[in-house]
């Protein structure tokens, strides 16, 4: 009966132009067109319909219908709440219909109203579908969405899961609340969410921190790899990048995990770094074949064929219905007034006029019609704008805080004070968030990133600037979203992206719908509205081995293959992996998981191929382990050269300084010499040891980063080599993350394994303890133990630093940095009051 009503409501012409024109007026009135609301009472008659039809229609099963449902009950009340005050019930009717709970508790809040006005039917009715999406997580009854509701039902069951749902559907809370559950039944021990960036570790341990806190049987969380001599706590939640997750693995052999939940699982599909994931997913998998895997990500097409590679076999949730409404709107420049643009909204798929806009400034290039039109547009909400870069992100927030000065609030000045201490003092986000303006990409520190994160949370900042970080799942939803011709990378955005993008438009809990400004959609290098928003993975593993083939063979058979120095190796890992399974006996699996028959005549070759390849280098298992990122014939070439010259002037020679060694800088020129030449195949003329030298040991050493900014800009200008502040402290951000914590990172672990290795070939066995653990202090940017056990609780470096300036002691475990931690005066210490509140974060998480 339901289901018949809403096709006869669909299938009528006058229903879909009457919903049209309720858009119309109720973007009209949005973006303050004169006259707006003009006519209303002739209106009013069409909205009591499609009130009505929004209440049957939430009742369909069709994904069509529930979407039309919901976009009409929220335009009715954000339109009409005033002079239709019944339009707000009919709203929590359709909600409650929809089982959207969050979105009906926001508007019971937003309206200061409750369904218990309703009449008793159907308050009945809400009360019996908000009992049905309820669930318990500790000691709280929660009400979930229909979609949510199922993902919880079928993590329950214990199988593998492969989930697909839109930015703003609240998976991320169902898997944390799943989590959580585990540990509290003590049915797990250790659990690990692999992520792809560390901006993502900051924000997924922070939401999982609020109920580390009150677990009972005390869980750690953890964020960094653990040192292998500091022994594993008792339960851990670990939330790291598969990088990380490397170095866990390979530091405590015995660690097993018992839930692993691979979140933004598309990046499978990312190159060299997908196959490290696939990778260190296989060796929690081979440890424990009893591991519960969820492979998680936004609008994956078919999500539970990712586990196939693993040999498992998953059940897929999905939904492409989101919790929030997305509108589409086009901004079209180019007129005869150049400070004007037209506003058309996208209805179905043809754009529906809406006005003509005015701007106080000319619409000219790409810039100037960002910043303008978000101005003219961001003041319903806050705003976030698209950018192509780090330096374009400088620019565009120049643009958008070069407006009337403002008196700037206690909370701007207490960010801009934190930022210049935390980066350098001519760092321009420091004056940009003055102004309520402020900019988000990868490569700024953690601390900075959460701090920028936190103010436009709390609305601090209007505008907020940001790359293709937003596309790596960090959560920044705004009301506003503003892009032009928007890139990723070299590439023109793909529908994908876009839609993924779009996905950040309006947030859950907050708002009913956010906005999409399509500046100059005409002339865009891409057409992403007409292409799907589902994205098919295939994981570059499974794609090299069956798609690749003959390339993957010929780069195997290829010892003499030279990298080039500014793209990653694109078959490197694949080669390490697939001997590592070679030694111990499972790459027949790894070739059947991945689809290549038996007997294939690729997979005969390709098998031959690795035969030959590890025959001809005398290297241990355990050591090409080690360096899973790095061929094992580089790794032979190194270990050729440390033998030579460990018989010719002995270990001291070849072992690294600790970093705070009076000796270090020589020793590490040498190092970083060696692994150039024999990893990277740089030539010997090359001369970039030098500077790599210096900017490492400065962050082993725990410098804070307006000292390593300052000296590298001295250490260019010695070399007659000068460059504007700004260029110079972009750059060096970009080395610290790009450079030192991922290239040397790998660079020193492969080191340090081939060094181990030749030590024991040349009878040093004795001296192989004295190898400094130089990969964590890369990674975490500190070398003295104190303040690797302040970051190893989870604080950031820059917090770090100043807490180290402050204790006494330089030995200080994890459990003991806590406790010297909890005995301060928080308010009292002499810190930023945003390291202030990340160790009240940290403190809660213990």
């Amino acid at each position: 009966m339901i289901e018949e009503l809403a096709n006869r409501i669909w299938s009528h012409p006058k229903f879909h132009e009457e919903t049209s024109a309720l858009r119309r007026l109720v973007f009209t009135s949005l973006f303050g067109f004169v006259g707006a609301k003009d006519g209303f009472e002739d209106h009013s008659r069409i909205i009591q319909r499609l009130t009505q039809s929004a209440i049957a229609l939430a009742s369909s099963e069709r994904r069509e219908y529930r979407r039309r449902s919901y976009e009409i009950a929220t335009n009715i009340a954000e339109f009409a709440a005033h002079d239709l005050p019944g339009s707000t019930y009919a709203l929590l009717l359709a909600l409650g219909r929809l089982g959207n709970f969050p979105a009906l508790d926001f508007a019971k809040r937003r309206y200061s109203i409750s369904e218990h006005a309703l009449p008793q039917q159907m308050v009945a009715e809400s009360v019996i579908r908000r009992s049905q999406n309820s669930v318990k997580i500790a000691d709280n009854s929660i009400s979930l969405t229909d979609f949510q509701l199922e993902l919880w039902n079928k993590l329950n069951s214990g199988k593998t899961i492969g989930v697909s749902a839109p930015t703003s559907a609240g998976k991320s809370f169902v898997l944390q609340s799943f989590t959580r559950r585990l540990f509290e039944d003590d049915r797990i021990r250790y659990a690990a969410i692999i992520v792809p960036s560390r901006a993502l570790i900051t924000q997924v341990s922070e939401d999982a921190s609020a109920w580390v806190k009150t677990s009972p049987l005390q869980v750690e969380l953890l964020t960094t790899p653990v040192h292998p001599e500091s022994a594993l706590p008792i339960r851990a939640l670990f939330v790291v990048t598969q990088e990380r997750l490397q170095l866990l693995l390979a530091a405590h052999p015995f660690l097993k995990l018992q839930l692993l939940v691979i979140d933004e699982a598309q990046n499978l599909g990312d190159g060299p770094r997908g196959v490290l994931l696939s990778s260190v997913v296989e060796e929690c998998l081979r440890r424990d074949e009893d591991c519960q895997m969820i492979f998680a990500g936004p609008n994956l097409s078919t999500p539970e064929r990712l586990s196939r590679g693993f040999g498992r076999d998953a059940v897929a949730v999905t939904t492409d219905e989101p919790a929030v409404l997305q509108n589409i709107f086009f901004l079209e420049t180019g007129l005869s007034d150049t400070k004007q643009a037209v506003l058309s909204f996208l209805d179905g798929k043809q754009p529906v006029k809406v006005g003509t806009i005015d701007c106080d400034q000319p619409l000219l290039d790409h810039v100037a019609k960002l910043v303008n039109l978000a101005l003219r547009l961001g003041t319903s909400g806050q705003s976030l704008v698209y950018a192509y870069g780090p330096s374009e992100c400088e620019n565009i927030a120049f643009g958008l805080s070069d407006t009337e000065p403002r008196e700037p609030t206690p909370g701007q000045l207490e960010l801009s004070k934190f930022i210049k201490d935390a980066v350098h003092p001519d760092f321009q986000l420091a004056s940009f968030v003055l102004q309520g303006v402020g900019y988000h990409y990868g490569r700024l520190p953690s601390l900075v990133r959460k701090a920028i994160e936190d103010a436009f949370g709390d609305g601090s900042l209007n505008f907020l600037v940001t790359t293709s970080t937003l596309l790596q799942g960090v959560n920044l939803p705004a009301r506003n979203l503003f892009l032009r011709n928007p890139r990723k990378g070299e590439e023109p955005i793909s529908s994908v992206d876009f839609w993924n993008l779009a996905g950040r438009a309006g947030r859950l809990g907050r708002e009913f719908s956010g906005n999409i400004f399509l500046i100059d959609y005409g002339s865009w290098e891409s057409d992403p509205l007409s292409g799907s928003a589902d994205r098919s993975v295939e994981p570059s593993l499974q794609s090299h081995l069956l798609n690749r083939t003959d390339s993957l063979i010929s780069y195997i058979d290829n010892r003499e293959h030279i990298p080039n120095p500014r793209e990653p190796d694109e078959f490197e890992n694949t080669f390490v992996k697939l001997v590592q399974d070679h030694m111990h006996g499972r790459l027949a699996q790894t070739l059947s998981n991945s689809g290549l028959p038996d007997f294939d005549t690729r997979r005969v070759a390709l098998e031959a191929s690795i035969s030959r390849a590890v025959a001809s280098v005398p290297l241990r298992a355990e050591t090409i382990s080690a360096s899973p990122t790095v061929s094992i014939y580089k790794q032979n070439d190194l270990l050729t050269r440390l033998e030579k010259s460990i018989k010719a002037k002995g270990p001291s020679y070849v072992i690294p300084k600790h970093p705070r060694d009076p000796g270090a800088y020589v020793s590490y020129v040498a190092v970083l010499h060696r692994c150039h030449q024999e990893i990277l195949k740089l030539p010997r003329s090359d001369k970039s040891a030098h500077y790599y030298a210096q900017l490492i040991l400065r962050w082993m050493r725990g410098d804070p980063l307006p000292v390593i900014i300052d000296a590298n800009i001295e250490f260019l200008r010695a070399r007659g080599r000068t460059s504007n502040t700004a260029t110079v402290i972009r750059n060096t951000l970009t080395e610290i993350e790009s450079d030192v914590r991922f290239k040397y990172v790998r660079l020193f672990s492969c080191y340090n394994a081939i060094l181990e290795a030749a030590l024991l070939k040349c009878g040093h066995k004795d001296s192989v303890k004295s190898i400094p653990a130089v990969p964590f202090y890369l990674e975490m940017g500190a070398s003295s133990v104190t303040m690797m056990s302040f970051i190893g609780i989870g604080l950031s470096r820059f917090t770090s630093t100043r807490l180290q300036r402050l204790a006494r002691r330089e030995d200080m475990s994890q459990s003991e940095a806590r406790s010297w931690i909890e005995r301060q005066n928080i308010q009292s210490l002499d810190i930023p009051v945003a390291s202030a509140k990340e160790i009240q974060r940290v403190l809660r998480m213990a």
